[in-house]
């Protein structure tokens, strides 16, 4: 494992600096030891199932985050709930983790599929690694760098000299920092000091009480924040801007020539979960927790809870949502173009790999392949 680290990972003196860190944290954080149930979001509530449970096709999704808040429901509690996995003859595990070990768990074969930003998959790309994304699930960027309203940090040049606190090393979020910084003249390895703070309540109250003077976070994260009554302000660049190769599912090369059908499936109900929490966000928000109840705050009263729940859920489907003439989870060849022509400007990778070893959009017709009418009239009736 060390050596998959050095070989794939070692983009910059600073990541050199951290890769026994991180080691570290894969070796702590076993993949093995990462479900969803009882996990970080609570027991799933399942019906009894149609297709026998030894008799489905196991397949696991490492997820590149350990929250699983309202802002994944379109991949993660919709599925579920509606039982378009069971249905279709899956017996679906999720592992929420973080990107690092879950692009890991993936590549080792702990697991088929992964859902994270596509920076690090690029990376381990140009050194050989065989992973590829088969679906776009967030179509812009959606991680950004945040500060109080109330800092004096007002421009990206004020990053001098400042603390980023990020989720995790490995996560794409360091990638793009390090870009975005690249770009405005700051040498990322040198006038700034990357640290992981987590996410959630962990990452919020490094931030508010000075422990970083940056949050590195999502937009979701974002959200929570604001939910928190914190005010904050984001940072992006012109780059940035364009990037809209955001958190895709990536599988393994073999994977792609011998189980085309599985992948099909799998993301064919996070599909018509992206059209069910556009179509009904609260109906959204209340499955989610049915399926998460942890994840429904015990603190607040309906109201408030709904306010904030669909708050999450709102932002997150301004980064689902898709451009006109397009299917879902279809992959732009321009995204993956302006994504490496980012990393390779701004040093984070050397060599420009082909474009269509990074991605392929072979089973989008698949995917797309239901009744999108019957899918918004099944979201209208989900409980209010």
């Amino acid at each position: 494992m060390r050596k998959w680290l050095d070989t794939y990972l070692r983009v910059s003196a600073e990541t050199d600096r951290i890769l026994d860190s991180i080691y570290e944290e894969i070796m702590k954080k076993s993949v093995a030891a990462f479900t969803c149930v009882a996990g970080a979001a609570g027991a799933l509530m399942f019906a009894p199932a149609v297709v026998n449970a030894q008799a489905r096709e196991k397949v696991t999704i490492a997820i590149g985050t350990d929250v699983l808040d309202a802002s994944q429901v379109n991949n993660t509690s919709l599925p579920i709930y509606t039982k378009c996995w069971e249905n279709a003859g899956l017996d679906v595990t999720l592992q929420p983790t973080n990107s690092t070990t879950a692009m890991q768990a993936v590549l080792t074969g702990q697991a088929d599929m992964v859902n994270m930003g596509p920076a690090a998959a690029i990376i381990a790309r140009t050194k050989g690694a065989p992973l590829k994304a088969v679906y776009l699930n967030m179509r812009h960027n959606f991680q950004f760098p945040v500060v109080l309203d109330s800092s004096p940090v007002k421009t990206i040049n004020d990053f001098k000299g400042k603390t980023i606190g990020v989720l995790s090393y490995g996560s794409q979020m360091v990638q793009i920092f390090r870009g975005m910084l690249t770009e405005a003249g700051l040498n990322p390895d040198k006038d700034v000091t990357f640290v992981e703070t987590g996410s959630g309540a962990q990452a919020v109250t490094a931030l508010s009480k000075g422990r970083v003077d940056i949050w590195g976070t999502w937009d979701s994260q974002i959200a929570t924040a604001e939910n928190m009554g914190l005010k904050l302000r984001r940072f992006s660049s012109p780059f940035a801007e364009k990037l809209n190769f955001g958190g895709s599912y990536f599988v393994r090369d073999d994977m792609i020539t011998k189980r085309p059908q599985t992948i099909e499936k799998v993301l064919r109900c996070v599909a018509m979960g992206s059209v069910t929490a556009l179509a009904n966000p609260q109906g959204a928000l209340k499955v989610h927790w049915k399926v998460f109840p942890l994840t429904k705050p015990s603190s607040l009263d309906d109201a408030t809870a709904i306010k904030q729940g669909l708050h999450i859920i709102q932002t997150r489907g301004e980064f689902l949502k898709l451009e006109p003439g397009v299917k879902w989870g279809e992959i732009p060849i321009s995204a993956v173009a302006n994504m490496v022509a980012f990393m390779k400007a701004n040093n984070v990778i050397q060599t420009s790999p082909k474009l269509e070893d990074l991605y392929t959009n072979q089973f989008i017709p698949a995917i797309n392949n239901f009744d999108t009418a019957k899918v918004v009239a099944a979201a209208k009736a989900l409980p209010q």
